[in-house]
């Protein structure tokens, strides 16, 4: 690109004044770099919030294990159980699975899978893959 003062006058031999390949070049992988963050944060922040999510499924199936236990009449929770303790917008189209193996009221893992996404989580450990559809 030509200095400004080369562009005092009308230019002599028809060249079009304006910007350079480089400068677009620039511009659009500045662009692309952008939205590439901006992309990766959105991920970022969804894989938080389904982390989040899947905890607090988690600690309301251990809060009804426990309250169904002191009651006498164990069983192991089910959805239902945990709706509302986690909200409807958390059990709206997923599907949780809680498993208490020794039915000692500890749960060993739930199984939460929403948006394609299957979560498996036990205390200090989460798992997150795409759901295998057969």
């Amino acid at each position: 690109m030509k200095p400004i003062n080369d562009y005092q006058y009308p230019p002599r031999d028809h060249e079009m004044a304006g910007f350079g390949r480089g400068f677009a070049l620039a511009v659009v992988l500045l662009l692309s770099v952008i939205a590439l963050i901006i992309g990766g944060l959105v991920w970022d922040f969804q894989q938080t919030a389904e982390a989040a999510n899947v905890r607090l499924v988690y600690l309301a199936a251990q809060a009804k294990a426990i309250e169904f236990q002191a009651t006498g009449h164990y069983h192991v929770p089910v959805q239902a159980d945990l709706t509302e303790l986690i909200g409807a917008e958390t059990s709206r189209d997923a599907q949780i699975r809680v498993v208490d193996d020794n039915r000692d009221a500890v749960i060993d893992y739930i199984v939460y899978t929403k948006n394609g996404r299957v979560t498996e989580y036990a205390p200090g450990k989460l798992e997150s893959k795409p759901e295998n559809k057969q």
